[in-house]
């Protein structure tokens, strides 16, 4: 439930208690004055927004909305526990409203942007992955995420350009600060985590489109029927950009132009990602629409064309994902690569396999991408010597370790160990 307090001319005290009665509210209070009369109103969510449309119907009308939940107790007793259990998405208006409020300072989103990028670059360097999260709490992603979808969904382009620019100026200074970084204290070349995360997975669209989902979700329901905290649903979000957005910056000091444009691209599919669900979302959950939105004339042409661009891009970067070689699909193929790995080393009945490993390195070899196929044997036959045993293995994977069509450079790290 939420608390309103109304302030309108004399005279319309009937035609307000019933539309206080037409959209479900409890407990009004009436307060007349010489001048106007005052109601404190206490309505479920999802009507303020049409009520609020009804009372337009009154001269001027002075409204405050309360957007905290209130619980009403009323007769009979009995139903108590079924009335505080009622939760409620926020209404419409509400939720545009609070998008809104939520913009904040240029200097603030600049502040955590540097912040943001530091840290995710010193977690790069040091290979530590704590500090990794630690930049994904930080990093001012996820309300210009959440404002685009917005104004997107309600068609209104003022707030939608303010979300692109503090989106691109976010994601522009915390590429800055990680190059910054990279200059004060030069790279020679990137540490296995850099590597590890430029790696894509064919999967990767799936992120965004979950973050967009669950952010959109946290907006909408009410303070108590979320089981998920804000701060929570922002890692999730920035889960996505903060580390590639960092290792942007350390790819083009080491002019390594394979992680830039991979990481270009998690970027790009991410924000995309994002939008696309959390609009969706707001639309028809929240009901956030350029006509469902007190105070709102938002424009349906922007939230369509917006909408079909923000769709035809991800299909883009799809059709660039798959087109592609392996550049764009490394961290899945390491998975599929591994599986095959095993079932082939299976098949030879003279070796124990202890260990297996599959690893993807950004260096090319003839112009082909190389792949590291690192595997640890135990020989069931002590008789057979350490080199013959290494080439037959050898030949039986260059023979049978087919990946579809894709051109790779295989290299083999067999190591033979006794009991």
């Amino acid at each position: 439930m939420r608390q309103l307090i109304l302030k309108i001319p004399k005279g319309n005290k009937e035609e307000v208690f019933k539309a206080v009665e037409e959209f479900e509210g409890k407990n009004t209070i009436f307060l007349p004055n010489d001048e106007q009369d005052v109601f404190i109103i206490f309505l479920p969510n999802r009507k303020v927004n049409n009520f609020l449309k009804r009372i337009d119907e009154f001269e001027e009308p002075e409204i405050n909305l309360i957007p905290k939940g209130v619980i009403t107790l009323y007769p009979p007793a009995s139903e108590s526990p079924d009335q505080v259990a009622d939760v409620q998405p926020k209404s419409p208006l509400e939720i545009y409203l609070g998008g809104i409020q939520s913009v904040g300072s240029v200097k603030g989103l600049i502040g955590y942007s540097i912040a943001a990028g530091i840290i995710v670059w010193i977690g790069l360097y040091t290979t530590t992955v704590y500090l990794l999260v630690a930049a994904m709490l930080v990093a001012p992603f996820a309300g210009p995420a959440m404002n685009a979808a917005l104004a997107t969904a309600a068609g209104k382009m003022p707030l939608l350009k303010s979300s692109l620019m503090r989106y691109g100026l976010a994601i522009g200074i915390g590429i800055i600060a990680s190059l910054l970084m990279t200059l004060i204290f030069p790279l020679n070349t990137l540490t296995p985590l850099m590597v590890e995360i430029s790696h894509v997975s064919k999967v990767a669209i799936f992120l965004p489109l979950i973050s967009g989902f669950a952010g959109a979700i946290n907006i909408i329901q009410s303070e108590r029927d979320s089981l998920v905290s804000g701060a929570a649903v922002g890692i999730l979000v920035a889960a996505s950009l903060a580390p590639p957005v960092g290792l942007i910056g350390a790819g083009i000091y080491l002019m390594d132009w394979e992680v830039v444009w991979s990481s270009v691209f998690r970027v790009v599919l991410q924000l995309l990602g994002i939008h696309f669900a959390a609009t969706l979302v707001f639309y028809f959950f929240g009901r956030v629409t350029p006509g469902g939105v007190r105070f709102l004339k938002g424009n349906k042409i922007l939230t369509y064309v917006t909408s079909v661009i923000v769709l035809l891009g991800i299909g883009g970067m799809m059709f660039w994902q798959f087109s592609q070689p392996p550049f764009l699909r490394k961290a899945s193929m390491n998975t599929e690569l591994t599986e095959r790995l095993d079932k082939e080393l299976n098949k030879l009945n003279d070796i124990e396999v202890i260990n297996k490993d599959v690893d993807f390195t950004n260096t090319k070899i003839n112009d082909r991408p190389t792949v590291n196929y690192k595997v640890t044997v135990l020989p069931k036959d002590s008789t057979v010597s350490e080199v013959a045993l290494k080439k037959r293995i050898i030949a039986h994977l260059k023979n049978n370790l087919t990946y579809r069509d894709e051109v790779l450079h295989e290299v083999y790290e067999i190591s033979i160990v006794t009991e």
